[in-house]
């Protein structure tokens, strides 16, 4: 019995551990396919957020959606399209970025966009700001970062607590291939990742880890600048 008791502890840690690293796993396929999704909807929408948006909200539905009916998935949908405006979900267009649209950018109505027909044609001249000729800069890059809720329970604190309260410098520097920026501790201040563990989440019981996807395909119609 004795021997039960200290054992015990640990057994549950690493089953419960086990458990929602699973789910963590499950999140990043998924999270992965709404990447995709996403760089899909904008390569076909002019890279405009609101539709890369709802393919990242049909996507991760699928992780709220328990039941095989509409209702359920849109209440799963409709999840995720508040995590979007709650800043849980970030979805960042890498690629056209602001020096492509200033290098090869021309006015369409009253907006500026980036010429997609005809690119066989188009010169390989490099844009003095971007770097990029005019074919790179009909490559649409989207990052998408999710804030993934941890769930089970006793191990959703403690992984928390190790992300929101180790120190930065946990892990030795002269490690050989680790970048001092991937090290294991604190994330950087700034970053989407240190909204995830502070407070700003925790407060509301929230007990989320970062994790990011990111996906690559050819623009299939004018990229449309997101502002002036």
């Amino acid at each position: 019995m004795v021997e039960f008791l200290i054992v015990l502890p640990l057994l549950l840690m690493l089953l419960f551990g086990t458990l929602q690293i699973a789910f963590i796993m499950h999140a990043k396929v998924t999270l992965n396919y709404a990447a995709f999704e996403a760089a899909r909807a904008g390569s076909l929408n002019g890279a405009r957020m609101f539709f890369m948006e709802s393919a990242v909200a049909r996507t991760l539905a699928s992780l709220y959606t328990h039941a095989d009916n509409v209702t359920k998935f849109k209440d799963g949908r409709d999840r995720v399209r508040k995590q979007i405006e709650d800043g849980y979900v970030r979805i960042e267009v890498v690629n056209p970025g602001p020096g492509a649209f200033r290098d090869f950018g021309v006015m369409d109505g009253s907006a500026v966009v980036i010429p997609n027909d005809n690119l066989i044609y188009r010169g390989i001249k490099l844009g003095s700001e971007s770097s990029q000729t005019i074919q790179d800069a009909n490559v649409i890059k989207v990052q998408v970062y999710y804030c993934y809720e941890l769930i089970v329970p006793f191990v959703n604190k403690v992984m928390w607590a190790m992300m929101r309260y180790s120190p930065t410098d946990s892990m030795p520097s002269d490690l050989p291939l680790v970048d001092p920026k991937h090290r294991f501790g604190q994330p950087e201040s700034g970053t989407f990742a240190e909204d995830c563990v502070k407070d700003k989440y925790a407060d509301d019981g929230y007990l989320g880890i970062p994790i990011r996807a990111q996906a690559i395909m050819r623009m299939q119609s004018a990229a449309v600048s997101p502002g002036p």
